[in-house]
């Protein structure tokens, strides 16, 4: 009798966890099904050429694409100031087997000639977090109307001819592409290995072979929207970025490198992930997202503060791509999206209404 109640027990526990997981199944199917319809309807309102989205709950993950009816599909995005994450993990690592610190003076490194007036005061630190005062390269007027007729500088001497000869608020955060170039030209002259080599290499030994600089853009489509419009086919630009902006990537290996990251912590170890939290005010800069704002940033990395819940990670913003990697550590969640847009009227559909349209149902 006794093994037939224990039976009856145990019977009941089992059914009533196959009714939970299956309510987990449903409320996870249902979540997906909902952010594919939100994301889909505003890419079609908006006209946004392609976008690629995951994101992953604990076990559960979403990932969808959308292409535009007059538009190729694609699987690969660069994915602009997103790489600078990738790049100061680079880093991190180096500073992690002791082959660099992050007080060592950039000057220790690599001289420059001509010169920058002050440059005897930058260390890798102020590279990282955007302390340096060293001006963009990307705002000097010269660099655009070169990327509009397909030859913009692809080597570091001549994109350092379109940097200001002095700093400029130097000790306070003003971002700039142009400590990323720096970075890169440190990474080279320490391993004795191109910027892409190592790069690469990097990525697809931690496994991440999709994650690469220097991808043939050729047959891939971006465009660019002054307003709902004016949208352009630039896929023809070419912007030539370094550790500051030229990787690409799709949204399943983004993905898996925030879990490895931040979650398992088996890129970086924990101690030496925590010195890229070294959070400083981006003042005047933020970035406002819906409701929420990007208002601190780390070394290479930003907060994102939305309703009530932080997310780490970075955006990236060029002429013909947008791209996001956050991840909640609170609640482990991690999002990626990315599409092949840009120009005012794509950045304000990005960050106003794609971005917190999928965060509200987080």
């Amino acid at each position: 009798m006794k093994a037939i109640t224990i039976y009856i027990i145990i019977l009941v526990g089992q059914l009533s966890l196959s009714e939970a997981n299956r309510k987990i199944i449903i409320e996870n199917t249902d979540f997906s099904k909902r952010i594919e319809k939100k994301v889909t309807r505003i890419a079609k309102e908006t006209n946004i050429p392609s976008l690629e989205v995951q994101i992953s709950r604990n076990e559960d993950v979403t990932h969808f694409q959308y292409h535009h009816k007059k538009v190729e599909k694609q699987d690969v995005y660069g994915i602009g100031s997103t790489t600078k994450l990738l790049s100061s993990v680079l880093i991190f690592k180096l500073i992690e087997d002791e082959k660099l610190r992050l007080n060592d003076k950039i000057t220790e490194h690599f001289k420059l000639e001509p010169t920058i007036t002050g440059i005897e005061k930058i260390t890798v630190k102020h590279l990282l977090n955007h302390t340096s005062g060293l001006s963009d390269y990307t705002k000097n007027p010269e660099w655009i109307k070169a990327v509009m007729n397909a030859n913009a500088p692809d080597i570091f001497g001549d994109k350092l001819k379109l940097v200001n000869d002095s700093l400029n608020n130097y000790g306070s955060f003003s971002y700039s592409n142009t400590n990323y170039l720096f970075l890169q030209k440190i990474v080279e002259n320490l391993t004795g290995h191109t910027y892409e080599d190592y790069f690469n290499t990097f990525y697809s030994t931690n496994g991440f072979p999709g994650i690469k600089t220097g991808y043939d853009e050729n047959g891939l489509q971006a465009f660019f929207g002054q307003n709902d419009q004016a949208v352009s086919n630039v896929s023809d630009w070419r912007e030539h970025y370094g550790f500051d902006g030229g990787a690409y990537s799709d949204t399943k290996a983004l993905d898996r490198f925030l879990i490895k990251l931040f979650k398992d912590k088996s890129i970086l170890k924990p101690v030496t992930l925590s010195k890229m939290y070294d959070w400083i005010n981006m003042e005047s800069m933020s970035i406002p997202i819906g409701s929420g704002k990007i208002s601190e940033y780390g070394n290479g990395i930003m907060k994102l503060t939305y309703e009530g819940q932080e997310y780490v990670g970075h955006f990236g913003s060029t002429l013909k791509y947008q791209s996001m990697v956050f991840y909640n550590s609170a609640n482990n969640i991690s999002i990626s999206v990315v599409t092949n847009c840009s120009g005012p009227y794509f950045n304000k559909v990005f960050f106003q209404e794609l971005i917190p349209a999928i965060l509200d149902e987080l």
